[in-house]
């Protein structure tokens, strides 16, 4: 019996060994990926998005009915590319938990030009939409603020 309880415990230990090395190693690839990837265009998207949500709520797109529609046709083709691209390089990234290593390094680089609570919020919130957008679905376990860890 004591022999059995000793080779479940060398297992046991064996596989928590491979676990953790597997474990390294996975996020050693994402750091190696998140350094190759260029989050720009997903940055260029979330900021165009937070910028369309304060005019929208400030009123401030007060123009003529025609100017309005030519411009946001065009402001809607520059997304949708900004958009496309952005998806593309989360889609290079090659699981969930390195796709949520991203939108927390965007965070982390846009909160900071951020004015105020509400902005950092709008921020939040269209980084979480971010992989659905995208066709992702939601992803688990993963807050894009990391500092509410």
């Amino acid at each position: 019996m004591a022999k059995l309880t000793i080779l479940i415990a060398l297992v046991a230990a064996l596989v928590l060994v491979v676990h953790t090395s597997a474990l390294r190693s996975s996020e050693q690839s994402c750091k190696r990926q998140l350094q190759q990837v260029n989050l720009r265009h997903c940055e260029n998207h979330i900021a165009q998005k937070i910028q369309q949500q304060q005019e929208e709520e400030e009123g401030s797109a007060r123009t003529l009915q025609g100017i309005k529609h030519f411009i946001l046709r065009d402001q809607s083709s520059q997304e949708s590319e900004e958009l496309d691209q952005c998806c593309e390089q989360l889609n290079e990234l090659n699981n969930q938990r390195c796709q949520c290593r991203a939108l927390q390094q965007i965070y982390e680089s846009q909160s900071e030009q951020c004015e105020g609570r509400q902005q950092e919020q709008q921020l939040e919130g269209e980084l979480e939409k971010l992989p659905r957008t995208c066709g992702f679905g939601p992803l688990r376990r993963c807050n894009v603020n990391p500092d509410e860890n």
